[in-house]
């Protein structure tokens, strides 16, 4: 029988788990690397999410894997190219979580502007310290967008509707009617009040904006990545950060999650500091947005089942 294992349950709900065990023995389990290295061996689909690192040695171990399905649009945990190879098929979403990672981004945006996480936490000890909390107006404000893809389009849709003035780089990207066009990347950057990062992670964007770029943004400049951690020079952020060189940011992502060491620089610094925002990479993780991916991955993964047992794949 074929054996489906999906490594982070918590993100599939009944219906999802239910459209699996159509296609066979359904194993759920949240496993450490070891123990899925233990398992690998004896599983034909692989059912993932961010935060389970396929890479190319649990592929080598992987001697009956036929398809990898991704609950997500993004595709970086997984060495496409080794799976390639190896002949096996990867599926993935598309435009799934496009509402809530433009909302998160947005709530990210708002919280940052009206120290919103701050006031909480001063209050909620008993301090009320209006004075320390004085926020700043989105209307009338530029904001920049890196990549304007669907997630980007749909920030810029917000953002228009909050009054703000929207630009964007992206070089694919010729024309859109709620965002002006800017030619060059330094351009963008030191013309935005608020830059939200919405790009792709490809080799062209890996460290887009490092030290150099950080220095052409505004000195009241704020920062929003709920992209890929890869796309942004963090320790450049915190530098700039740390110096007033910028006033902001939010990280949403990071170059290696989970992020659970409370040593780690980006932590120990939000933790000392009011002026980073950080959550652990909820951009898509919403209620409705992981029953739909749960649901669609699922019932892609029946269909490519199909096709190999007709082809006699499996």
């Amino acid at each position: 029988m074929t054996r489906i294992l999906v490594t982070e349950p918590e993100y599939f709900d009944e219906d999802a788990r239910k459209e699996l065990r159509k296609s066979g023995e359904l194993v759920l389990r949240r496993l450490g690397r070891k123990p899925l290295e233990k398992i690998i061996p004896t599983i034909d689909v692989l059912v993932v999410r961010i935060e389970t690192k396929v890479d190319r040695r649990l592929l080598g171990m992987a001697k009956r894997l036929k398809i990898i399905g991704s609950a997500t649009t993004g595709l970086d945990h997984i060495d496409l190219e080794f799976a390639k190879g190896m002949g096996i098929k990867v599926i993935s979403l598309h435009g799934i979580h496009t509402i809530p990672t433009a909302e998160h981004t947005m709530a990210l945006m708002i919280s940052l502007c009206r120290n919103i996480p701050w006031a909480h936490m001063s209050l909620s000890k008993g301090a009320w310290q209006r004075h320390r909390f004085i926020g700043r107006e989105l209307n009338g404000k530029t904001l920049g967008i890196v990549g304007l893809g669907r997630i980007g389009k749909q920030v810029a849709k917000y953002a228009v509707q909050l009054g703000m003035n929207v630009t964007y780089y992206d070089p694919n990207v010729f024309r859109q009617p709620l965002a002006r066009k800017i030619t060059s990347l330094p351009k963008l950057l030191s013309g935005a009040d608020i830059l939200s990062i919405h790009a792709s992670l490809t080799k062209e964007t890996n460290g887009l904006i490092g030290r150099k770029e950080i220095s052409q943004m505004k000195e009241s400049s704020l920062l929003i990545n709920t992209a890929r951690g890869k796309i942004v020079d963090y320790t450049a952020l915190l530098d700039a950060l740390a110096k007033h060189a910028i006033s902001g940011a939010a990280i949403d992502v990071f170059p290696n999650e989970p992020l659970e060491n409370p040593a780690d620089p980006i932590i120990a610094y939000a933790r000392r500091h009011q002026n980073l925002l950080v959550t652990p990479h909820l951009g898509g993780s919403t209620r409705e947005a992981i029953h739909r991916a749960g649901l669609e991955v699922s019932t892609k993964i029946g269909i490519a089942l199909k096709a190999n047992r007709r082809e006699g794949k499996l």
